[in-house]
């Protein structure tokens, strides 16, 4: 029959390891799902990792290895918005990810306003997700909603069905879940497959202008395919003044997308990735994008592969929806979830038994194999092996007829550019300290502090773009969603702008 990645046993063995928090339970889990690669589930399963000593160097005591509470920051959780998962599941994933030091990833359906309002002691709220998605279909997408993040994320596409919008289906959008998409209950809502209002890479640099204006202090996203040319749309990006960039590779995504997607669209994430890093080195952009990579990332190894190819970040979705209670059921989009992880029946979601410490667990012993593998190949610093290809190559014990006639040259390429960087080491340059909002915020200041009505006039150019957004941003921050009355803040522009 078909072979499959998550088998019975290996989510067996994985719950076990957490709800334990057995170190030993999840080495049985690493075996499994490593074991499982090398029959050839994975491009990843054919690589082989070179040994300390043909490289040059010795191993050392994992004592001097990076901690793993240090490791466990370049962890998120996936893309899965509120609507194709519970609130319950929703909500511990971010919990868990907020305790750790990672981020989790609201997905492309918003997220419920409570969740970013401050705790009575003015701390910020521990369901709150770090990482806001902006989608195509926009759901849920507000100032106030993009105000409360730490990273905004442009999705263009998903891996698991690349060239597709998202599809949730009506029988799983109650109340809750339409008045935070501000849509319809029970009608079913569909991303269409491009965002409107970009075509161009001129488009894609002009909204993460804007989302910058909005909120100054996130880093601005853009999640990607492996596709054949996506290192030239990632240069793009990386020139467009994005902050961050992540490959999606078609492993993940099972839930979400269709069963012709499933089987015959998307590529590994290992092509695109390579590709991405090479050609960001290649024209000395790679120093100012961090790069993250998802899809089906399951264990230690899997992360030093995709550092090795130039991943500085690491995103992980089926993996702690597993280890919150997901059985693999395939019944997502039925709303059926008998464990109550996707669905929006209160009966089944009753049924929920995850916990934050099951994800923390599970990326805590993720990151002791990180730092074993490390130790084995005589590295201290995560940051030393990022974009270290030459340490990979072709297994070939594996003996199959297949895989014989393989040739990996290319993913194992290294380029040769002394004076960049191959991990992420300076911040993107956004051209928004001198503009005009700057000065609309200084004089609306009695408005955005105590709603005193504010009237003025400044000049405005054609250089002048996304007036506005900022000073949006900044009332959205105040006083939240409500906003002021109308007429509160009066600004009159001349000259010429548009």
């Amino acid at each position: 029959g078909e072979s499959h990645a998550w088998t019975p046993d290996v989510v067996a063995t994985l719950q076990h390891a957490v709800r334990g928090n057995s170190q030993e339970r999840y080495r049985e889990f690493a075996e499994m799902v490593n074991e499982t690669a090398v029959r050839m589930n994975t491009i990843r399963g054919l690589f082989k990792i070179k040994k300390a000593g043909e490289i040059g160097r010795k191993p050392v005591s994992i004592d001097d290895v990076e901690p793993a509470v240090d490791i466990v920051k370049r962890f998120s959780t996936g893309a899965m918005s509120f609507g194709s998962i519970s609130r319950e599941a929703h909500t511990t994933l971010a919990i868990a990810m907020n305790r750790i030091g990672g981020k989790s990833n609201t997905g492309e359906g918003g997220e419920e306003s409570d969740r970013y309002m401050p705790l009575p002691d003015g701390s910020q709220n521990p369901e709150r997700s770090a990482i806001k998605q902006v989608a195509s279909g926009r759901f849920g997408v507000t100032t106030e909603y993009l105000v409360n993040a730490d990273m905004l994320q442009i999705k263009v596409a998903q891996g698991a069905k690349p060239g597709e919008g998202g599809q949730l289906p009506g029988h799983k959008v109650d109340a809750t879940v339409a008045k935070t998409r501000h849509s319809t209950p029970g009608v079913g809502l569909i991303s269409p497959p491009p965002h409107h209002d970009i075509y161009s890479i001129e488009d894609l640099a002009q909204l993460i202008y804007d989302l910058k204006n909005v909120n100054p202090t996130s880093d601005i996203s853009v999640k990607l395919v492996s596709e054949v040319g996506v290192g030239t749309v990632a240069a793009g990006v990386a020139k467009a003044r994005a902050d961050h960039i992540t490959i999606a590779g078609f492993d993940g995504g099972t839930g979400s997308s269709p069963l012709t997607s499933l089987k015959h669209a998307g590529l590994p994430w290992e092509i695109g990735l390579a590709e991405t890093q090479q050609t960001l080195v290649l024209n000395g952009l790679r120093s100012r994008i961090a790069l993250q990579v998802d899809g089906g990332l399951k264990t230690g190894r899997d992360v030093i592969i995709g550092a090795l190819l130039g991943a500085d970040e690491f995103g992980f979705a089926t993996a702690p929806l597993v280890t919150i209670g997901c059985a693999m059921l395939r019944k997502c989009h039925l709303n059926t979830c008998p464990v109550g992880v996707a669905t929006q029946d209160p009966v089944l979601r009753k049924r929920f038994k995850g916990t934050p410490e099951h994800v923390i667990n599970y990326f805590f012993f993720v990151a002791e194999e990180v730092r074993e593998i490390l130790a084995s190949l005589g590295f201290t610093r995560f940051d030393e092996i990022i974009g270290m290809v030459e340490l990979l190559e072709k297994d070939e014990m594996i003996a199959h007829w297949k895989s014989k006639g393989l040739d990996f040259s290319k993913i194992f390429h290294k380029v040769e550019a002394p004076k960049e960087a191959t991990y992420w080491t300076q911040r993107q340059k956004h051209p928004i300290d001198d503009i005009l909002d700057r000065k609309l915020i200084e004089k609306s200041q009695a408005a955005l502090e105590n709603k005193e009505p504010v009237v003025f006039e400044v000049p405005i150019k054609n250089v002048d773009r996304s007036v506005g957004a900022m000073l949006s941003g900044a009332l959205a921050k105040r006083w939240r969603h409500k906003g002021l009355k109308d007429d509160t803040i009066h600004v009159t522009l001349r000259g010429t702008a548009g």
